[in-house]
C-alpha cells in the first residue's frame, strides 16, 4: 500500500500478489470460510472444541494447497511477456519483467543486455513516456530514459555505465502554439506550420487531420542501399531517432546514427555515421573492416 493524497491506495506488486494468493487459495479468502473459522475460535475460547482438532483441520485443507500452489502457481519474477518496443543499445526486443518496485521493461538479451526502462504510463508517470520533451542528457548528448527506483521515477542516461547522469522527473510543458510557415503543402495546397509534439520540433500541414502530410527531415545523404531514394531522419514508436530511406517500404534501410554527406576517405564509402560517446563525438565509417574514424567538434546539445 502507499499513500497518495490522503489516501492509501493498492500498488502494483501488492495487486498482483492478492491475484496470485486468490488463484492458489481461494477456499482459505472465502468469506464464507473465514466466517466459520471464526465460529470455531469463540467455540474453543467456551470450551466447546478442542483447539488441536480445529488447527488440524485448518493444516489438512491448508497443506493441499500449498502443495497445489508450488505446483500451479505462475512464477511472476521468471515470466517475460514480450513487447513491441525495442532496446535502444542492442536493437533486440523488450519484454516485461518484474522486480522490487513493480514492472518494467528490459532487453530481452540479458545478460548480454542489461539495458532496462520504465513502462510508459505505469506508476505516477501519468503516461509520460520516456523520451516526452526530448530530454538528452547534459554531459554527452545521448537521450535519456525513464526509470524507476526507490524514490520513485527518474531520467537516466541510455549511455550507462559509460555515462551515469540522472535528472528528477518534471511535467511537460504546456503546448507550444502552432507556428506558420510560409509554405504550401505539397499534398493540398493548404499552409505549413510548425508544430510541438511528444518528442519536438515538426513541420506539418494545417489542415490536419482532413490532410496528414509531415515534412520529412532530409539528411542530405543519399540511400546507399537503393542509390535512389534520400535518408530522412524519422522516430520509432519509443520516440529514438533512426534513418531511413525516403521510399520505405520499398527499401528498408535503417541506420540509429546520423549519416554524414561526406565519404570514406580510406575505403570510399559514400557517407560516414556520426557516433556519440564518453570521449565526445566521432565519424566513423560503416562498411564492414573499415575502421576510419576522425573527431568532430561538440555538437550543442537540444534544449
Amino acid at each position: 500500500m502507499k499513500k497518495e493524497g490522503g489516501r492509501f491506495v493498492p500498488t502494483e506488486v501488492g495487486m498482483v500478489v492478492t491475484d496470485l494468493l486468490l488463484g492458489s487459495f481461494e477456499d482459505i479468502f472465502d468469506v464464507t470460510y473465514t466466517a466459520r473459522m471464526e465460529e470455531e475460535l469463540d467455540e474453543i475460547e467456551a470450551g466447546k472444541l478442542n483447539w488441536r482438532e480445529a488447527m488440524g483441520e485448518f493444516y489438512e485443507k491448508f497443506e493441499a494447497d500449498l502443495t497445489r500452489a508450488e505446483r500451479e502457481m505462475r512464477d511472476v519474477k521468471r515470466q517475460e511477456i514480450p513487447t513491441e518496443f525495442t532496446c535502444e543499445k542492442c536493437a533486440r526486443p523488450m519484454v516485461i519483467k518484474w522486480g522490487r518496485h513493480g514492472s518494467f521493461l528490459a532487453c530481452s538479451g540479458y545478460p548480454e543486455c542489461t539495458n532496462t526502462r520504465e513502462i510508459p504510463g505505469n506508476g505516477s508517470g501519468e503516461g509520460l513516456s520516456e523520451q516526452d520533451d526530448e530530454q538528452y542528457c547534459d554531459n554527452c548528448g545521448r537521450p535519456m530514459v525513464l526509470k524507476r527506483g526507490r524514490f520513485g521515477q527518474f531520467y537516466a542516461c541510455t549511455g550507462y555505465p559509460d555515462c551515469k547522469t540522472t535528472k528528477p522527473l518534471t511535467r511537460s510543458a504546456e503546448k507550444k502554439p502552432d507556428v506558420p510557415l510560409n509554405e504550401p503543402c505539397p499534398q493540398c495546397g493548404g499552409n505549413l506550420v510548425l508544430k510541438s509534439g511528444r518528442f519536438g520540433e515538426f513541420t506539418a500541414c494545417s489542415n490536419y487531420p482532413a490532410c496528414k502530410y509531415v515534412k520529412q527531415k532530409l539528411v542530405g545523404v543519399k540511400c546507399p542501399q537503393c542509390s535512389e531514394g534520400d535518408l530522412v531522419e524519422r522516430r520509432s514508436k519509443r520516440g529514438r531517432a533512426f534513418y531511413g530511406c525516403n521510399r520505405y517500404p520499398d527499401c528498408e534501410f535503417v541506420a540509429w546514427s546520423r549519416p554524414l554527406a561526406e565519404p570514406c576517405p580510406e575505403c570510399g564509402s559514400p557517407y560516414l555515421l556520426e557516433k556519440r560517446g564518453k570521449a565526445g563525438t566521432t565519424a566513423q565509417c560503416p562498411a564492414a573492416g573499415c575502421k576510419f574514424k576522425k573527431s568532430l567538434a561538440p555538437a550543442a546539445v537540444p534544449a
